[in-house]
């Protein structure tokens, strides 16, 4: 099978030591530890001094175990790819590789997919840990199918915003402060321009009913729509929605405005898509900045334009 180049390299240099496996081990073994704790209250410490055993806690176990899974993605791709192509440059090996016969969007991708591989490797080697939960019931196979793709969109999605940073700065530093930059923006900055149009728009119903004298109840409409390139309601909105409990989605909606139960319904679908869509435009946009013959044409143009 053909493999990228790229990739090929940095999987042999990364994984082939002995680094890696002590990260499984000990990232596996905390999971393992936590799952086993929780069993332990769920189970025998509320039957001995309760005497009931209510198996819903489980579903929280899993919910809390899946959100720390997913902020360590959130939190550990901009790491790995913030410097996958500005520390090329200063090790001065970049202009190297671009003389290779790859394509600037094949080692685009090449270090995308080895930048983001560790995190996929223990998301899925934590499965055995999640499958604490079938012995109890209440999560399907389906369920950690729906997880599994939310953590390779949503690395591939953080993954592509570094790459991109990493490409358009020169220095490591820059690029990695850009993409946490990005990131807060993406989790906390859309949430609080959610909150800023519906106090904008509340101030503005307020005088309007000081005048009037007709009270209207804040709808901010489509601009709720904004929210589906933010990751964490993307999670969210997937937990809900396993554990039943998705009228806290509702709810949250109907804090700020009306959102149709047909979005509502696709709405980790629909994120996840426009998700993919944007890493695809920043991938490409990543190639066309690295490739060399666009700064020739740049040079040519003005040579040109200075006879």
């Amino acid at each position: 099978m053909k493999i990228n180049p790229v990739y090929q390299k940095e999987l042999k240099t990364g994984v082939r030591n002995i680094r890696t496996a002590f990260i499984l081990l000990g990232y596996n073994g905390l999971l393992a530890l936590f799952g086993l704790f929780a069993f332990y209250v769920t189970f025998e410490y509320e039957n001995r001094f309760g005497g009931v055993i209510d198996y819903s806690n489980i579903l929280e176990i899993y919910a809390i175990i899946i959100a720390t899974e997913f902020g360590l993605v959130l939190f550990t791709v901009p790491a790995l790819t913030s410097g996958s192509i500005s520390s090329e440059r200063e090790k001065q090996t970049l202009d190297i590789l671009l003389t290779t016969k790859l394509s600037p969007l094949q080692i685009i991708l090449g270090k995308l997919a080895s930048s983001i591989s560790m995190i996929i490797l223990l998301a899925f080697s934590s499965l055995p840990i999640l499958a604490l939960v079938f012995t109890v019931g209440g999560v399907t196979l389906k369920d950690f199918t729906q997880f599994m793709l939310l953590v390779v969109v949503t690395a591939v999605y953080i993954g592509s915003i570094g790459i991109f940073f990493s490409t358009f700065f020169k220095r490591t530093t820059a690029a990695t402060v850009s993409t946490y930059g990005a990131l807060l923006f993406l989790g906390l900055g859309t949430l609080l321009i959610v909150w800023a149009i519906h106090i904008l728009m509340q101030m503005n119903l307020g005088h309007i009913a000081s005048t009037v004298g007709i009270q209207k109840k804040v709808d901010i409409g489509n601009w709720l729509l904004i929210l589906l390139i933010n990751p964490g309601v993307t999670c969210f909105s997937m937990i809900e929605d396993q554990i039943g409990t998705g009228t806290r989605l509702s709810t949250l909606f109907n804090e700020f405005g009306s959102v149709s139960m047909g979005i509502q319904t696709i709405w980790f679908w629909l994120s996840i898509s426009i998700q993919l869509v944007i890493s695809a435009v920043l991938l490409f946009a990543s190639a066309r900045i690295l490739n060399p013959l666009r700064e020739k044409k740049k040079f040519k143009k003005a040579n040109h334009s200075m006879k």
